[in-house]
């Protein structure tokens, strides 16, 4: 159901009656800031880390059709809090531009948890188990299917780097935990998509049971790419990586920089610290290092000397300078341990230490056993100190021949101080 906001809501007081209040109500109902149908997605038992009274949001209330009544003045003043706008409960330009903004379809509150806050919200339930299973029943026109297959284990991965969790996909087709679809309009789970732009796509928490639960959609309305900059396209990773946060349990949060943020603002192809808090409440974290190897960065290799302006050891660290404007890759080759007290290891995550300068920027990191690809996070675009980075593999697959990484760089402009890449070390940890 679309509910694109008109420029004539703008400057509309308490009291008015006009055809642009319908779709402010519209809107409002549908992300559950205005009593309306019930929602099809439920949540369970709330678990707020937070309660901070300027993010609380009562029971929603009725308001009546057509009218700025003050049930629907209070609800604006809620959604602009959410939104980290001046919460006046006015409909200024502001406003109406951030409720035209593409975003997620699940509401940011629902029947069951009336409340908003400004950290995570974890009250979607959880899944009894750490190795889930995903399956395609479709896929999207707009990019082959190998690729959208990479895309997605990359959104699984930003989750699996933080947690125990493991993914691993079926057949097509099958049953999956987690089923993903690329459909239009009304496809019969409650909750139509809209056409091109609006939402973007919607998840299941686990809380809601029989076989929607974790199931992903995606409309098909959108032009969906992965390439960084999009180029007009919807980025199908960041908003994949978003959806899965809800299938796994979490709710939206409007913490500045976390990938559960409602609102799609292009790429982000990381999870902040709310986002990593917050699953890590439902799952736990990646537990202790078992069988981590690490390698010096003076171990690395480099692909194309001949973008190097300098490069120099300092101890086991090792910095190299980019020409301007160039790109490289730097690869790594890691210790391996196969066998673990008679049992094959599995491949769990990559762990860097590094220093970037200003225009030097982290762009692809490639994961590989032999020559098998097990992992790709491509577009992360990472810059400044890592001081330990972490890319998961989200299907932990069994350790076969030997990790390498290749790390992607891009070097812009200005100093050699700016262009600069430290590599303190780089790490991979092994899991029975």
């Amino acid at each position: 159901m679309k509910a694109s906001i008109p420029s004539s809501a703008i400057g509309l007081n308490e009291g008015s009656k006009a055809k642009a209040v319908g779709p402010v109500q519209q809107y409002l109902r549908q992300f559950g800031y205005l009593e309306g149908e019930a929602s099809a997605f439920q949540s369970d038992d709330v678990f707020l880390r937070s309660g901070a009274p300027d993010h609380e949001l009562r029971e929603p209330r009725a308001a009546q059709e057509g009218v700025l009544d003050s049930a629907t003045v209070e609800a604006i003043r809620q959604f602009q809090a959410f939104a980290r706008l001046e919460p006046t409960g006015e409909l200024d330009a502001a406003t109406i531009e951030k409720m035209n903004t593409h975003r997620c379809g699940n509401p940011d509150t629902t029947p069951t948890s009336s409340s908003l806050v400004a950290d995570f919200v974890a009250n979607g339930g959880s899944w009894g188990a750490t190795n889930l299973t995903y399956s395609f029943q479709n896929y999207t026109a707009d990019i082959d299917n190998g690729t959208i297959q990479w895309a997605i284990d990359q959104a699984f991965g930003l989750w699996s780097a933080e947690t125990p969790l493991r993914f691993r996909r079926v057949s097509d087709g099958t049953s999956g935990d987690i089923v993903i679809r690329f459909v239009t309009g009304d496809h019969g789970d409650g909750s139509a998509f809209d056409g091109p732009s609006g939402v973007l796509a919607h998840a299941f928490f686990p809380s809601n049971g029989g076989s929607i639960r974790g199931d992903t959609h995606f409309d098909d309305a959108e032009g969906w790419t992965i390439a960084v900059p999009p180029g007009g396209g919807i980025d199908l990773v960041t908003v994949a990586a978003h959806e899965f946060g809800h299938a796994l349990g979490l709710n939206h949060t409007n913490v500045a920089g976390a990938i559960m943020q409602p609102f799609y603002g292009g790429p982000r192809r990381f999870l902040g610290d709310d986002d990593i808090l917050g699953i890590q409440s439902l799952y736990g974290g990646p537990g202790a290092l078992e069988n981590a190897t690490w390698i010096h960065g003076n171990a690395a290799v480099i692909e194309l000397p001949g973008n190097v302006e300098s490069q120099r050891h300092y101890g086991f660290y090792n910095r190299v300078v980019g020409k301007a404007g160039s790109t490289n890759w730097i690869h790594f080759s890691l210790p391996t341990p196969v066998i673990e007290d008679g049992s094959r290891l599995i491949l769990d995550r990559f762990m860097l230490r590094a220093v970037m300068g200003e225009s030097a920027t982290l762009r692809d990191v490639h994961i590989r056993d032999g020559e098998r690809v097990v992992a790709l996070h491509n577009g992360v675009n990472a810059t400044g100190t890592q001081s330990f980075a972490r890319f998961g593999v989200a299907s932990m697959p069994s350790v076969l021949w030997g990790v390498s990484v290749s790390l992607g760089f891009t070097f812009g402009k200005g100093s050699a101080a700016d262009r600069r890449v430290d590599l303190i070390s780089a790490g991979f940890d092994y899991k029975l």
